[in-house]
């Protein structure tokens, strides 16, 4: 009820606009949204599509999402984050169910913006759906992931049904080297289908948090057939808060917050790194400890407006990546 009253108030003062000040308002919405269409091409029955969306401020106030609306029960949309400083940016991810649907699907949302000016923006996903070719699950989901010596390995099984006793795949792509894909096939039916087993196979290099990556498969009837990946992998160190965002701050002002650093065991800071001279830090818990205290301290810049910066911790940890803590602020009088 809220957000409908508030909605009918932007719309009531855009209508007392005239032309000229509604053109200056939506200036910065080009820049914010770089991308507001996407076409997954010819996809499998059965396939979870994903794509994600940036939200960019290169404006000098804070960007804020009111709410989205999808078009389609078979899309489910997360918003990275509703509030996106100056100088940041966000994603927008949408995922597709195709289960239900054959040949072209169009869908997407529809994203409402508060400010800097009240504006909605459809943002719409396409594709065309071969009900000869089906995968289940809809994905290789590896779940909550723990670093380990061990490779942590997912699969689906993927069966063609086109009645081409010759089709194959004949190349396989990744976006990236943290993945290896391997296809075997399993058995023919009576009736012509051709079943696979798809294996992908996660590598070490692989970075923590929510990771994404797409394997293409290119087969005989020369089509791409994107299949995606996603794991969510745990650091065995976690900073709290993730993101700092010191607000509004006066040029020379200074600042500053603590942040913890955890593990399960204790373990040394190694490294405190800085991507900005105007960031310092600082270890107040020197050795090897379960938890520790980082001090870390913001002189503005005499430079006004969007202030972004990266602290980089290092561990004794084995095979435990750099942690990377954002920093935002906005210089002012």
């Amino acid at each position: 009820m809220c957000s409908m009253r508030l909605r009918a108030f932007f719309l009531a003062l855009l209508a007392t606009a005239g032309p000229a000040a509604l053109a200056q308002s939506y200036d910065w919405l080009d820049a914010a949204l770089p991308e507001r269409a996407y076409d997954f091409g010819v996809v499998a029955r059965g396939s979870q599509l994903r794509h994600a969306f940036a939200v960019v401020n290169r404006t000098d106030q804070e960007i804020r999402i009111l709410e989205w609306r999808t078009k389609c029960g078979c899309t489910d949309v997360k918003v990275g984050a509703k509030v996106i400083p100056p100088g940041t940016q966000t994603t927008i991810e949408v995922t597709v169910d195709t289960t239900r649907f054959l040949g072209h699907k169009p869908s997407g949302l529809t994203l409402v913006f508060e400010s800097p000016s009240y504006v909605q923006v459809d943002l719409n996903t396409s594709c065309f759906i071969r009900g000869d070719i089906v995968t289940n699950p809809g994905q290789l989901d590896f779940g909550i992931v723990r670093r380990s010596d061990k490779p942590q390995t997912t699969a689906l099984t993927l069966a063609y049904a086109g009645g081409q006793p010759d089709w194959q795949v004949t190349k396989m792509n990744t976006l990236s080297d943290h993945i290896k894909a391997e296809l075997r096939e399993v058995d023919r039916t009576v009736g012509g289908q051709i079943n696979f087993t798809l294996t992908a196979t996660l590598q070490p290099s692989a970075p923590n948090g929510y990771f994404k990556d797409e394997i293409t498969l290119e087969t005989s009837d020369q089509q791409k057939i994107p299949i995606s990946v996603v794991a969510n992998i745990q650091s065995a160190v976690a900073l709290t808060p993730s993101i700092i965002n010191f607000g509004q701050v006066k040029p020379g002002e200074s600042v500053t917050k603590t942040v913890l650093v955890r593990s399960a065991q204790p373990f040394s800071i190694t490294g405190l790194t800085t991507s900005k001279t105007e960031l310092q830090s600082d270890d107040q818990s020197k050795g090897a400890q379960a938890v520790h205290q980082v001090k870390l301290t913001l002189k503005a810049p005499d430079q006004p407006g969007a202030f972004h910066s990266l602290m980089t911790v290092k561990t004794d940890i084995p095979d435990e990546p750099e942690a990377v803590l954002k920093t935002f602020a906005t210089v002012g009088p």
